[in-house]
């Protein structure tokens, strides 16, 4: 009498639809992972900017007046109050540090004839609802970047 072997494995079907659960969980997943790591960065940009708008504040209180602009998005104000300041850099005037490190990509303008600043940065997320509250507030006209400003 013969007995009949039972084999102990997965279907090809079985295989088949784990493959296919995985895929699309995997579909789903990515995209969410990928604006994750853009919604941090971009949280980091913004309060990058929202440091150097309380250093230009500090810097208001010392000399009444925010620091120049270059007419390209750069400020004055660092080393003895003249130097351009540098993107990473450190915004110091004399031996009084404002910020240790300025944000790496952000451009600047100042505006009513010193008592006044505008600072903005692109952001990646283009549906961040920070943008169109900055703007508002800050009368900013370009689309995508967040403001601050003297207020």
């Amino acid at each position: 009498m013969r007995q009949k072997q039972i084999y102990r494995a997965f279907t090809l079907i079985e295989l088949l639809v784990v493959v296919s659960i995985i895929g699309i969980l995997t579909a789903i997943i990515l995209p969410n992972m990928m604006s994750m790591r853009q919604r941090a960065r971009d949280s980091q940009r913004k309060s990058s900017l929202n440091q150097l708008k309380t250093a230009l504040r500090l810097y208001y209180n010392d000399f009444q007046k925010y620091p120049a602009d270059t007419g390209a998005g750069m400020m004055y104000g660092c080393v003895d109050g003249t130097q351009l300041c540098s993107a990473g850099g450190q915004f110091a005037n004399g031996s009084t540090i404002y910020m240790k490190q300025l944000p790496t990509t952000f451009a600047y303008q100042q505006t009513d004839g010193g008592d006044g600043f505008l600072a903005w940065v692109a952001l990646e997320n283009q549906s961040d609802a920070d943008i169109a509250a900055s703007k508002t507030r800050c009368n900013g006209t370009l689309t995508g970047v967040y403001y601050v400003c003297s207020d």
